[in-house]
């Protein structure tokens, strides 16, 4: 009797342990849970980036999930009422479908699966990217992430003006993907402004060989923002920049090269995007 209740005793201990241990640990995360079920409340949008998904391979997000972003990073979702024409015009009409009709195996290879919008800027551990999302969202293989949505309006200047701005930010997930073309960090190396580019003008940078203010930043917003010279200028004016400065030629002539090697001319896209607009936007 005096066995039975002792075994009693050590199972109960056991299991109060077991369960404590149990207890104590973190909760698992389970992070293939949909939390926005295909089949619960639908609306437009929804309906539409099933078809951008299904037709290009890519799904916008605005409905943001706890897997999205990290807890050091905070963000405003996109208003529907922004998110659904935005979606329509900027992300399809403005960005896929011109990319797959003028540059099919860039379109095949290098767009990304997940395009998240965000409604202002994104914040990262306290610093505001501003109506882009930053080098911080982009520098990944899969997700382009763009703000300033809830200033979406159907107006070429803002429309024109902000596909430059999503160029810019691809060019960092290539960055990632693939590395600037070998040499380029060395054009300029010692000679970057960090955060001294806040004081430069375009044209100072112009004659120190950076295209913009901004490109003098960091090796990596330099290439981001000669493609987006590249796909905002034309190829007469962007020529006539990079005369100014031997590091200028030298690296535009690396960008556009490392470019035509994944299939797109940033130059015909530039022309394209324009009479693209053009018809689009009254």
């Amino acid at each position: 009797m005096k066995q039975v209740i002792k075994l009693s005793v050590i199972t109960a201990l056991v299991s109060l342990i077991c369960f404590s241990c149990v207890k104590d640990k973190q909760p698992a995360i389970n992070d293939t849970i949909d939390y926005f079920p295909r089949g619960a409340l639908r609306n437009g949008l929804d309906s539409l980036i099933d078809t951008i998904q299904q037709k290009y391979g890519l799904r916008v997000i605005y409905k943001f999930e706890p897997r999205v972003i990290d807890p050091t990073t905070f963000f405003v979702p996109a208003k529907y009422e922004k998110a659904k024409p935005y979606t329509k015009m900027v992300v399809e009409k403005m960005w896929l479908e011109p990319i797959s009709i003028y540059a099919p195996e860039f379109s095949k290879h290098q767009i990304p699966i997940e395009f998240l919008t965000v409604g202002t800027g994104i914040h990262f551990n306290s610093l505001n990217s501003g109506p882009a999302a930053g080098a911080g969202l982009n520098a990944q293989y899969y997700r382009l992430g763009m703000g300033d949505v809830d200033n979406y309006a159907l107006d070429r200047g803002w429309i024109r003006d902000h596909i430059c701005t999503v160029y810019h930010e691809h060019a960092h997930q290539l960055d990632q993907k693939f590395g600037r073309p070998v040499g380029y960090d060395q054009v300029s190396q010692g000679t970057y402004y960090d955060l001294q580019f806040q004081y430069k003008t375009d044209e100072q940078a112009n004659q120190d060989g950076f295209f913009t203010a901004y490109g003098g930043y960091l090796p990596e917003e330099d290439f981001a923002t000669t493609v987006e010279t590249m796909i905002r200028l034309p190829k007469s004016e962007v020529l006539r920049i990079a005369a100014i400065n031997p590091k200028l030629e030298k690296k535009y002539k690396m960008v556009n090269a490392f470019y035509l090697s994944k299939g797109i001319d940033l130059h015909l896209m530039k022309v394209k995007l324009d009479s693209t607009v053009m018809a689009l936007v009254p």
